[in-house]
């Protein structure tokens, strides 16, 4: 039998650890200055005007001012004269008519007594509608100044650290070869 050599080998093992690399970013809220002015409103306005028409009215209750009173009456004669001539023929005709009997002087004295005096419209017309209102608005003056606003925005850069990772390579195992020789009988 020959003799052997044993040869073994042992491969190397490399070792790695490794630390990622790591951002911190940071950025801050923005400064906002805001400045703001309001609307000024003006506004003149009058008050309409409200006319009151009572004329009517008054005409109604008190017979209203003198001229219009007057007129009223004087216009009122013209119909109370015609209606007296009428009266008057009448009662002419009535004495004058022999055939009837009695006595027509009285009859007529005592129906002018129980007539009375004629009906004149002394007072106006007298209504709900007597009051006549009249209402003009004025013009609305309304001025607007605009107010302002103002924004003054302060913007932060953000802020970018870095930290670096590391990568450490070490040996975890050596190489090695081992050479075992035969067994040498010296005794022989």
């Amino acid at each position: 039998m020959f003799p052997r050599i044993s040869i073994q080998s042992q491969r190397a093992l490399i070792g790695i650890e490794s630390q990622r690399g790591q951002y911190e970013i940071s950025r801050p809220q923005p400064e906002l200055k805001i400045h703001s002015e309001r609307a000024t409103i003006t506004a003149n306005n009058k008050p309409g005007m409200l006319s009151v028409d009572q004329n009517l009215t008054n005409d109604a209750l008190t017979g209203g001012k003198p001229q219009a009173f007057w007129e009223r009456i004087y216009s009122q004669y013209k119909q109370v004269a015609a209606q007296n001539i009428q009266q008057i023929v009448e009662n002419g005709n009535r004495m004058g008519a022999l055939h009837i009997k009695g006595s027509p002087i009285a009859d007529i004295a005592l129906g002018a007594f129980i007539e009375g005096a004629p009906d004149l419209q002394v007072f106006g017309h007298a209504s709900p509608t007597n009051i006549a209102f009249q209402y003009t608005p004025n013009d609305v003056n309304i001025q607007v100044e605009r107010g302002k606003l103002t924004v003054d925005a302060q913007i932060h850069r953000p802020d970018i650290q870095f930290h670096r990772g590391s990568v450490r390579i070490y040996m975890q195992q050596y190489p090695k070869v081992t050479i075992t020789p035969p067994e040498i009988d010296i005794t022989a």
